[in-house]
């Protein structure tokens, strides 16, 4: 027969399985002490956060040792959930990235913000009569300094750009536009515009596969940590774990949820919280069931960044075809009447501005860096 389940270590439990009258002398004890154990009495309190003072914690990846290695990520996997959070559908290596391409901060001319290499570019005051007063001149010695150092500093950086999305491409889009209608592919394959459109619907299909995967993961392995911390019963599970398993049917032990095992990663009394919540687990279960609830929050804020960028891919889409047609109406209009034709130039130049900004601000947001979690 299975040896006798193990007596509470709860005092009040014990008295109040002796004596009716030992339970309430308890429960008034606890009311008259005002800390709310009253609700508790006989019961084993859930898992409450004892500090919030923990700075940081060090991941390990698949295969890190120990017996509590419950993580199935890999090194790189693990690292660009920490980091770079989209690294996974752009690649390490933006050059042979399939989305992104990174060029030197200079050559992208169609944003038209290059930075001015001399202050008189920007503004002249010399004319002014308070120039030429002794702090006057200081000031702007100092600030023609800074315009110089930001110009060269500027000049030698590369900034990420969207594959068939550069501005000399958005440039042919809107100047060769013309209505659906009228649209076709040329002696040498498709046009840009439909190369454009068709990139970024792959790029959104990639990101939506990635966030269904991740909604996947984070999904079993949540239930894999709670089962963890329960010591759900297995055909591998000890006498202790059986045992306390059955106290939690009881009621003299408090299950342990999600929610108080995301919280404890903030403490540094967690791993001496999650023993004394389930004494059965070992030192190295409870540091693989941090590591492991740490790799399911990295996984789910992930969902924050590809939410971000699937708006971005859909925004821009919509963009580009709007003022594509917009521009084909306006050269249809210029074709009738000439005096129309440098309205519709001018439009042509602020629709390009327009789109590499948001084309800049998409390829900036897939390449972006995670530095808190």
């Amino acid at each position: 027969p299975p040896p006798p389940l193990p007596p509470h270590t709860s005092a009040a439990t014990d008295h109040a399985a002796s004596s009716p009258s030992s339970s309430a002398a308890a429960a008034s004890a606890a009311a008259a002490a005002g800390d709310g154990s009253a609700l508790w009495a006989g019961r084993a309190r859930p898992l409450r956060l004892s500090d919030s003072r923990c700075a940081s914690r060090r991941l390990r990846s698949v295969g890190g040792g120990g017996d509590g290695d419950l993580v199935t990520v890999s090194h790189e996997a693990l690292r660009a959930l920490a980091t770079h959070p989209l690294e996974q559908l752009v690649g390490r290596d933006a050059e042979r990235s399939t989305y992104v391409l990174e060029v030197a901060a200079s050559e992208v001319s169609a944003i038209g913000t290059q930075p001015a290499h001399s202050l008189a570019e920007i503004f002249d005051v010399e004319a002014h009569p308070h120039a030429s007063t002794h702090v006057a001149q200081e000031l702007l010695a100092r600030l023609g300094k800074d315009v110089a150092a930001y110009a060269i500093d500027y000049s030698g950086k590369r900034t990420p750009q969207l594959l068939s999305l550069q501005p000399e491409d958005l440039a042919e889009c809107v100047q060769k536009a013309c209505l659906p209608g009228r649209r076709h592919d040329s002696l040498f394959g498709p046009s840009r515009l439909d190369t454009a459109l068709k990139k970024l619907a792959e790029l959104e299909k990639s990101l939506a596969e990635l966030r269904e995967r991740d909604d996947a993961t984070a999904t079993a392995d949540v239930r894999r940590a709670v089962a963890v911390a329960n010591c759900a019963p297995s055909a591998s599970s000890s006498r202790d774990e059986l045992a306390f398993a059955l106290r939690q049917l009881a009621g003299h032990e408090a299950r342990i949820r999600f929610p108080h095992l995301s919280v404890q990663l903030l403490s540094n009394g967690a791993e001496a919280a999650l023993s004394a919540a389930n004494p059965t687990l070992s030192p190295g279960r409870i540091d693989g069931l941090l590591q492991l609830v740490a790799v399911v929050m990295l996984r789910t804020s992930r969902r924050a960044f590809l939410a971000a960028a699937i708006s971005d891919v859909r925004g821009l889409r919509d963009d580009l075809e709007l003022k594509v047609l917009e521009q084909a109406r306006l050269q249809e209009a210029a074709g009738r009447a000439q005096h129309q034709a440098s309205a519709a130039q001018e439009q042509a130049k602020r629709s390009v501005l327009e789109l590499q900004h948001r084309a800049s601000a998409l390829a900036a947001r897939l390449t972006t860096r995670r530095f808190t979690v």
